[in-house]
């Protein structure tokens, strides 16, 4: 997370500074309110005084102009206002005797209307008994009312004649207020527009001597203002223009008036839009005898406010403002309570320049935190917040968020690993064992989780995982569980590259498991460190592999390495390691080159063909070993050798013109026991029929021979070890072959063993081949053929 010294807050004096700041805002509020309604409207004001500028009107004459336009418009519009309003006041006896025929149909048609009149006049008696007087007792009352009554007399209080001057003195001072406010604002609006650099300058002198922020922050609060003030004006007008013409096709009276009303009302935030949809809903009440009219209003009001609210305002608003809208609501309460309606009027466009210099003014950061939209934390700290909290589901939507917008490299590299270094880091503050435990199983459930995304997206974009290309890559976990969960990052990355890893946990190359681990077609071992200063643990396990074998390359993956400890590449220097990065994308593009990519199809050798193949195929059928008699005894033979070698399949594979012929097998896939012969193309065998030599690929998928063999890719067959069956001539045949579904490899002395069994099997096949012809010369029955080997199925 971000350092204290870094992070936003409020010290006392920009407390005491906020304070001070809100009294004079408040004291001040009839200079400051005039003058704020005046920057307001200059941001509207602005762009024509511009454009007449442009076609080369002085400065003078073109706010005069523009601000003389914009005071008649204001003037006709309240004419046409008051002329609405005249017209509306003499109809107001004809709406008052429908409204009074509506609510007597009302009260006499709701259901239980006399139980409402006795409760009404029950309520009366009581009021009237408890206006007595308290502590009366019936003997006082007894006696009041045997007194004689005295008429009361009636007092009438007139007024003089009040004078002419102080009916307009009154009239004056009523109206004194808000004329002066406008004055004050054109007066401000003039001296705005007349001198808009000047008043510029003034200001970031007064805000410090950081011209480039200050000039930044002004910028970007001038643009959002005008942007929110164009996009709220779009807003209400694509409201009131609907909104009139359908009032008028209704027949409600003045809808010019209540379509205008509603376009300046909705500037005011949450009080606007009910009161411009409050007085048609009660004119069209007062007017209609019927309901037709009230219903359709209701209506009308309804659909432009869900389409308003719904589609234009989302559409056209976006983050023009960068407010939240929790902000927007604090924001009008605060300035209505500061200056009244006008604050609330004004309130989003204050607030909005208030949160820009938050931005740009670390003493008052405070506020973009609270108000701004952007988010407070970066994507990686929240996904550290989410899964140290253990909220695993919001830290993958929060995942899937950003791999949407980006790669899931960049988010690999951007914001996963700086989540796991958060996890690492905060060791150091004394964090425990399952905070970290929590943070990397939340990283590997993400992990899995955007591995089915991307499918998911693959499949939607029409393309395919790149295709199967072996485990050459083992990717180890350093040290603990956030290693553990780094080195899944690194093998998920590889994996969409077409290069196979595995990921294996830390225990692997401790100090009693290193010697056993399992280097069986591996290339690249990649070790993975979040500690800061891996050196003595890297070097450790550096040492021990490199005797297990000399092709092997080693890189270290640094992820969270001090800057004390050197750069990566005197890291690999000083643990002996081949490279060492600290990126997941470096990393991925090193282990790249080193294993480089398989072989396409179109450049696989040409299947290897012996000298003299006539006299091979003629020894094939004389040796025998095509004879059916001998099916049962080869497949004994087959499952032997697999025992023999530990291995899940075992073959005596014969090698004819076209095939390869299964004629011993034991543990073949249900497809291939059925047909229990291949192709020669697709045949391994074949390379040790052609050589006249035992053959052992330890990892098919990374043999350019091999690698996009469809026999062997389609059966998962990874291990292949192969030894020639010789005839007395000389000749190989086929082979005695093993297979495993995984990479692994096969010492010198189970590949002699496998020799010796191949050579006893093909002494057998002659035997009985010779005992076969000299019985079948004497007219006998050929026999069972001797099996010395038999017993080791």
């Amino acid at each position: 997370m971000s350092d204290n010294s870094t992070n936003p807050g409020i010290n006392i004096s920009t407390a005491l500074v906020v304070v001070l700041s809100i009294g004079v805002l408040y004291v001040g509020r009839d200079i400051f309110v005039p003058f704020a309604l005046a920057i307001l409207l200059s941001f509207m004001l602005a762009p024509p005084v511009a454009w007449l500028r442009r076609v080369r009107m002085p400065r003078t004459a073109a706010v005069v102009f523009v601000v003389s336009g914009a005071v008649a418009l204001v003037a006709g519009v309240s004419v046409l206002v008051g002329s609405q309003v005249v017209a509306l006041s003499e109809n107001l006896p004809t709406y008052q005797k429908t409204m009074q025929k509506k609510i007597r149909s009302i009260r006499s048609a709701a259901p239980g209307g006399s139980a409402i009149d006795r409760t009404s006049a029950v309520i009366q008696a009581l009021g009237k008994e408890l206006s007595e007087v308290a502590g009366t007792t019936p003997r006082t009352r007894d006696s009041a009312s045997n007194a004689p009554k005295t008429q009361p007399m009636p007092v009438r209080i007139e007024s003089g004649e009040q004078h002419p001057l102080e009916t307009l003195q009154s009239i004056a001072g009523s109206l004194m207020g808000p004329v002066s406010t406008a004055g004050l604002v054109i007066v401000f609006i003039f001296f705005v527009l007349l001198a808009p650099s000047d008043l510029r300058d003034r200001f970031i002198r007064l805000a410090g001597t950081d011209l480039h922020r200050t000039t930044e922050a002004l910028s970007e609060a001038a643009s959002r203002v005008s942007r929110y003030l164009l996009m709220q004006l779009v807003v209400n007008a694509t409201y009131g223009i609907p909104l009139g013409i359908g009032l008028y096709l209704i027949g409600v009276p003045g809808a010019f008036l209540w379509a205008l009303l509603a376009t300046l009302l909705r500037f005011i935030p949450y009080l606007g839009p009910v009161i411009a949809g409050i007085f048609p809903m009660m004119l069209a009440f007062a007017v209609d005898p019927g309901w037709n009219m009230l219903l359709w209003t209701g209506a009308l009001i309804l659909v432009l406010e869900l389409v308003s609210n719904n589609v234009i305002e989302p559409w056209l608003y976006g983050s023009s403002t960068g407010m939240t809208p929790m902000a927007v609501i604090l924001s009008a309460i605060f300035w209505t309570l500061l200056w009244g309606p006008v604050g609330l009027i004004l309130a989003t466009p204050l607030t909005v320049c208030f949160v820009v210099m938050g931005r740009y003014v670390p003493q008052l950061a405070f506020i973009d935190v609270l108000l701004g939209s952007d988010p407070v934390l970066s994507a990686d700290e929240r996904i550290y917040q989410r899964l140290l909290a253990g909220n695993v589901e919001e830290a993958i939507d929060i995942a899937e968020e950003e791999v949407a917008g980006d790669s899931l490299l960049t988010f690999y590299d951007k914001v996963a690993l700086p989540a796991l270094r958060l996890a690492e880091n905060a060791r150091e503050r004394g964090a425990s064992k399952d905070d970290r435990k929590n943070v990397a199983d939340g990283i590997r459930a993400v992990v899995a989780d955007l591995h089915d995304f991307e499918l998911r997206r693959l499949e939607e974009e029409g393309k395919h995982p790149i295709q199967w290309l072996g485990t050459p890559v083992l990717c180890v976990a350093g040290r603990g569980e956030l290693d553990f969960a780094a080195a899944t990052l690194l093998g998920h990355v590889l994996e969409g590259r077409g290069i196979g890893a595995r990921v294996i946990p830390s225990a692997a190359i401790s100090l009693d498991n290193i010697g056993g681990l399992d280097l069986a077609g591996v290339e690249v071992v990649c070790l993975s460190y979040l500690n800061p200063t891996p050196k003595a643990y890297a070097r450790f396990v550096c040492r021990r592999l490199r005797p297990r074998s000399r092709r092997l390359k080693i890189v270290v993956g640094a992820w969270n390495l001090a800057p004390e400890a050197g750069t990566s590449e005197k890291l690999a220097t000083d643990v002996g390691a081949d490279s060492a990065t600290t990126s997941i994308e470096a990393a991925a593009h090193i282990i790249e080159d080193i294993v480089g990519q398989a072989v396409a199809p179109a450049d696989l050798p040409p299947v290897p063909v012996p000298a003299e193949e006539e006299a091979r195929l003629h020894a094939l059928q004389s040796s025998g070993a095509l004879d059916p008699d001998n099916s049962a005894h080869l497949d004994r033979v087959a499952h032997t050798v697999a025992d023999a070698m530990d291995m899940p399949i075992g073959m005596v594979s014969l090698i004819d013109e076209s095939l390869q012929l299964w004629k011993g097998a034991w543990g073949l896939p249900q497809e291939l026991e059925k047909s229990r012969q291949g192709t020669r193309e697709t045949s391994v065998c074949n390379y040790v029929v052609a050589a006249n030599a035992p053959l052992v690929v330890e990892d098919t998928a990374r043999d350019p021979r091999f690698s996009q063999n469809p026999l062997l890719r389609e059966n998962g067959m990874r291990f292949y070890a192969g030894v020639p069956l010789r005839t007395k001539s000389g000749h190989v045949i086929g082979s005695l072959c093993v297979i495993d579904l995984r990479p692994r490899t096969l010492s010198p002395r189970e590949l002699k063993l496998m020799q010796v069994i191949a050579d006893e099997l093909m002494v057998e096949l002659a035997k009985g081949h010779k005992l076969s012809r000299e019985t079948d010369a004497v007219g006998a029955d050929a026999g069972a053929l001797p099996l010395p080997l038999g017993s080791r199925g």
